[in-house]
């Protein structure tokens, strides 16, 4: 598979720790007694909603560079030798628009741009070579956040490149948020480890530079298995990067931080009364 069509087609879990939790019957589950019971502060529950919009977030680019990238294929013609360098992901109101671009490296032009609603393209152009349009300011930094993860000093876990997403900012002179995520090359078989932010400033310079593990670790998810257990010790509570993985394995990641156990999900993160199994050491 070429290089596009295999960006946006990876699965993901961040850990250091991690089993698969087998559906419980109720009879075992009746015999389980719960665990002390935890709360959460108030500031840990404003970096639980942020984890949950943000891996939503993370989600949506996901889905929309993979429709994209299969749009884009199939729509324009000798794409694999017209001198494609990438593609960004940019907001337009409620949609997203996959570009893919090329052209000089200090001015980039679009090739392709999809709208991407509801995880599917709407609508989408395709340009001659003489009506190219210019990048707009935000995505020109947006492809030079991109371009800075080989500055970034990270490897992943395996011998894949990273899926790179860069967030679309805010504001026009806000950092561009970076996301390195080891890619899934196995179906049913999850990365554990290796996955990275970093936050790339308007004058191009790297601030925060952070890991979500410290190790690498893969898991297969066994059939029937009712979620996935991650012991985590890097933050206090769980990250963007426990949601979106939720959301791309379709089961519940339930995150274990010190005498707490998380649920988390595409739509929230709470409290589980589920008791943590063992999980082996990475």
């Amino acid at each position: 598979m070429d290089c596009f069509g295999m960006l946006f087609r990876h699965r993901l879990i961040p850990s250091v720790l991690a089993a698969a939790i087998p559906a419980m019957s109720p009879a075992a589950a009746a015999q389980t007694s719960p665990p002390p019971a935890a709360t959460v502060s108030a500031s840990e529950q404003a970096q639980l909603d942020r984890a949950v919009a943000r891996g939503r977030l993370l989600f949506e680019l996901d889905r929309a560079a993979w429709v994209g990238t299969d749009d884009m294929m199939a729509n324009l013609r000798d794409y694999r030798s017209i001198g494609l360098r990438g593609y960004v992901v940019d907001r337009d109101g409620d949609a997203l628009v996959v570009i893919f671009y090329g052209g000089p490296a200090e001015n980039p032009v679009a090739f392709y741009r999809g709208r991407v609603e509801n995880r599917r393209v709407v609508s989408r152009q395709v340009f001659a070579a003489a009506e190219r349009p210019a990048l707009t300011a935000l995505q020109h930094r947006l492809v030079a956040a991109r371009e800075a993860a080989n500055r970034l000093g990270r490897r992943p876990c395996g011998d894949r490149p990273f899926n790179t997403v860069a967030i679309p900012p805010d504001a026009p002179d806000a950092p561009i948020e970076l996301y390195l995520l080891t890619p899934q090359v196995r179906q049913g078989e999850f990365p554990l480890g290796g996955h990275f932010r970093a936050a790339i400033n308007a004058d191009g310079s790297v601030g925060e530079n952070r890991a979500f593990t410290r190790s690498c670790l893969s898991m297969p998810r066994p059939p029937n298995a009712a979620g996935l257990f991650v012991s985590h010790l890097l933050d206090p509570v769980p990250t963007e990067v426990h949601v979106f993985t939720s959301l791309t394995a379709g089961v519940p990641v339930f995150v274990g931080i010190r005498n707490r156990v998380f649920a988390v999900t595409g739509d929230r993160i709470t409290i589980s009364d589920l008791p943590a199994p063992p999980a082996p050491k990475s």
